[in-house]
């Protein structure tokens, strides 16, 4: 408690300045998808600003000083917090938070013109606490994962500092108290505004880096053309369902799909309406689905679902409504409609691996090509 406020400032700007350096330069590394970036590099360089001002007092005019400042810092944390929405996908709310913080400039300008600190603080630090409560409380609805947590956890912590001064400016601080006073609250607040900053920077970096693994581990599982997964990833997920099979006794079945006709689609439409056929196959089929399903691109115009939980009635079922729905679909115009032969296998005593299944379900979607196609075996 032996620092020294006006010191603590100057070496929080200095290590804002470096973090908002650092988000700027990373910012150029990652893909356009990830938005907010901008937004969160400039955050710390705004409170860099904010506190580089603030050191500046006794060598500028007090109003300057502290109106520059705190519109900065007011600036800084709104900055984060719009980064948010954006990185989130959500409508950036500049024109609220502009209005509150002009509202609240203006009465902190009323009381520097007619000097008093406390009620200063009180409506600086209730005005901070509204915008960080606002950024805590949509990291924490929307985000997921350990930087969610973080930057959800330091924004809590951020405003109950906040609230903590606010309400303590009353009993010590005076009227002309200067915000460098040798204080052991004060010097406590301003320490951890100044981790704050840091954990912040750290959390939306940490953020963004956890969003492009998810996007890469998305195209390595998803399938580019239709959006479903890929042989391995569905074969992957039918050997976790085989294991959970095999150790709880749920049933489990697979259902092996055929674009009937597929080559003449392409022969007579063209590779691109063949490809829109697929896409288009596989909305459809996703819309006859449950959640818990996995629907699978197992090579060409085939395709493979995961029914876990579902025995060989419920499986029969679902195929045929699947079946239905294709036969029955509409497609845009210029599109050529398709019908699906379908193969379903059920998991059964002395099955070692999903290999079996999946041989099981060929030969029975062989059956429904040599049988007509359009239907289910």
């Amino acid at each position: 408690m032996q620092l020294d406020p006006r010191s603590i400032t100057v070496m929080t700007a200095l290590m804002a300045a470096v973090l908002g350096a650092v988000l700027l330069g990373v910012r150029r590394n990652y893909p356009p998808t990830i938005r907010g970036l901008l937004l969160w590099a400039l955050a710390p360089m705004t409170c860099a600003l904010a506190a580089g001002v603030y050191s500046l007092q006794g060598l500028l005019p007090e109003i300057a000083v502290a109106q520059t400042g705190n519109a900065l810092l007011l600036a800084g944390c709104g900055l984060f917090y719009f980064g948010s929405q954006r990185f989130f996908g959500q409508r950036v709310t500049w024109r609220l938070w502009g209005a509150v913080a002009l509202l609240s400039l203006a009465v902190l300008t009323w009381f520097l013109v007619w000097p008093d600190y406390r009620v200063r603080m009180v409506v600086f630090t209730g005005t901070m606490t509204a915008c960080v409560l606002a950024h805590a409380r949509l990291i924490l609805r929307d985000g997921r994962g350990f930087a969610a947590r973080l930057i959800g956890a330091t924004l809590l912590l951020q405003a109950l500092v906040l609230v903590a001064r606010g309400a303590a400016t009353f009993w010590v601080d005076g009227t002309q108290s200067s915000r460098f006073a040798m204080t052991t609250v004060q010097t406590a607040y301003i320490a951890s505004y100044c981790f704050s900053v840091l954990l912040l920077s750290v959390g939306v970096l940490l953020m963004a880096s956890e969003r492009v693994r998810e996007e890469f581990e998305l195209l390595a599982t998803r399938d580019a053309l239709t959006g479903a997964l890929t042989r391995r990833a569905v074969l992957q997920a039918g050997g976790e369902e085989f294991d959970r099979w095999r150790r709880y006794g749920q049933p489990l079945s697979l259902l092996l799909l055929d674009i009937d006709h597929f080559k003449l689609v392409n022969d007579r439409h063209g590779h691109q309406a063949g490809d829109r056929v697929l896409a288009g196959a596989v909305a459809v089929m996703r819309e006859q689905l449950r959640a818990t399903d996995r629907l699978g691109r197992y090579g060409g115009e085939e395709f493979v679902i995961l029914l876990p939980s579902t025995d060989a009635e419920a499986a029969h079922a679902s195929a045929e409504r699947v079946r239905a729905a294709l036969a029955t679909h509409v497609p845009e115009p210029g599109i050529p409609p398709c019908t699906a032969s379908l193969g379903v296998a059920c998991a059964q005593a002395g099955d070692v691996s999903v290999d079996a299944l999946l041989a099981r379900a060929d030969a029975a979607l062989y059956r429904a090509k040599a049988n007509g196609r359009d239907r289910v075996e």
